[in-house]
């Protein structure tokens, strides 16, 4: 028993060093420091987020509903929607701003919440249907959605959340459903809608790298409904700002061209010219047009030959367009090339002189192409 007792009171071995550890002033001073970190401790984690962010998730949640600014709506509760809007809008442009990445539930709740206000049933066309000769007179100049207070906002916050997420954020939350639904909106009429729609759909595209063939064949099938489905005195809405996508999309095209993309010039492209709504979308046509000629020269005789072959006959307005379109491609064009268009060309350039329907300002054009085509025989 003595002997365990012994080894009770005994004393403990001393540390290695053989000193106690002095509370001296300097160890007093680093207490007081909270950046230093003490032997044996652990850097504090940053305050969680979940609070604001749930907070944001909430406010998203109280702009699901749609209003319609029909007269018998509340003023102050349309009022007080477009206010939780913005300030959504400035808490994603403030995460934006700081590089942050927005929280999955929020991006869930932002997409969500951007889907009830954008998707929805187009209302019936302000616009008559437009006679042959592709005049009309009595249209209205534009058609403004009464809504758009709303909605401009909804669109700015999408762009927002577009803009800083990164790309495989935007891969787990935007779907093809979700495209889909974006590019059906282009049938607004509302132009601003439509404008900032435009940039909306381009920044996925940028970011959405796998899903960019998708996007363009949904844009490829949306414009050849308007060519072949839609009724021919129907108003084309979009597709001015569908073929500005496309004209940026062009512009990047490797060299030499993919199959696919010479099957869009002929299959979609040149089809556009025969509709009567041409003249509301061909500067961006024509911009399409010459940018395949100008990567792959040799497509210039399949292009003239379909311009002419869509040629119109009463419409004085689109032959005037298509003359000035058919000049910057003979611009460009190989001389051995216009050997073989110079028949077709010539006859229908002669048959515009001819024209008793011509206008003054065609024929003005012709005296103009003139000097093209004869700098293409020399």
């Amino acid at each position: 028993m003595g002997a365990a007792a012994a080894e009770v009171v005994a004393p403990r071995p001393a540390s290695a060093s053989g000193k106690r550890r002095a509370t001296t002033l300097r160890f007093l001073f680093e207490l007081e420091k909270p950046d230093e970190l003490l032997p044996g401790t652990a850097k504090l984690p940053p305050p969680s987020p979940e609070p604001e962010a749930d907070s944001l998730i909430d406010k998203i949640a109280s702009c699901h509903r749609v209003f319609t600014f029909a007269p018998g709506e509340r003023e102050e509760e349309r009022d007080a929607k477009r206010e939780r809007l913005v300030e959504v809008l400035g808490q994603v442009r403030s995460a934006g701003g700081k590089q942050r990445a927005l929280d999955h539930r929020v991006m869930v709740a932002l997409l969500k919440m951007v889907a009830a206000n954008l998707f929805r049933a187009m209302p019936p066309s302000a616009y008559p249907p437009l006679p042959p000769d592709g005049v009309d007179e009595d249209a209205p100049a534009m058609v403004l959605a009464p809504s758009w207070p709303h909605l401009q906002v909804v669109y700015d916050i999408l762009l927002s959340a577009v803009t800083a997420a990164d790309a495989k954020a935007l891969r787990n939350h935007v779907d093809r459903a979700f495209l889909s639904g974006l590019l059906a909106l282009f049938g607004s009429e509302d132009p601003r809608e439509r404008d900032r729609l435009k940039t909306v759909y381009h920044q996925l595209y940028s970011k959405l790298t796998g899903e960019r063939a998708f996007m363009r064949r949904s844009m490829a099938a949306a414009l050849l409904r308007l060519v072949y489905e839609a009724p021919a005195a129907e108003r084309h809405c979009g597709v001015a700002e569908l073929l500005e996508i496309c004209g940026s999309i062009i512009n990047g095209f490797a060299v030499p061209l993919k199959e696919e993309h010479r099957a869009f010039l002929a299959r979609v492209l040149l089809p556009l010219h025969r509709t009567r709504w041409a003249h509301t979308y061909h500067r961006q046509l024509a911009y399409c047009v010459l940018q395949f000629v100008h990567k792959d020269p040799g497509l210039a005789g399949a292009v003239v030959t379909g311009i002419l072959r869509h040629w119109p006959v009463t419409n004085c307005q689109k032959e005037v367009l298509l003359i000035e379109e058919l000049e910057e491609i003979l611009e460009v064009i190989d001389p051995n090339q216009f050997q073989n268009l110079a028949v077709p060309v010539c006859s229908r350039i002669a048959r515009c002189v001819s024209s008793c329907s011509s206008q003054v300002r065609v024929a003005r054009l012709v005296y103009i192409i003139f000097p093209t085509i004869l700098l293409c025989f020399k």
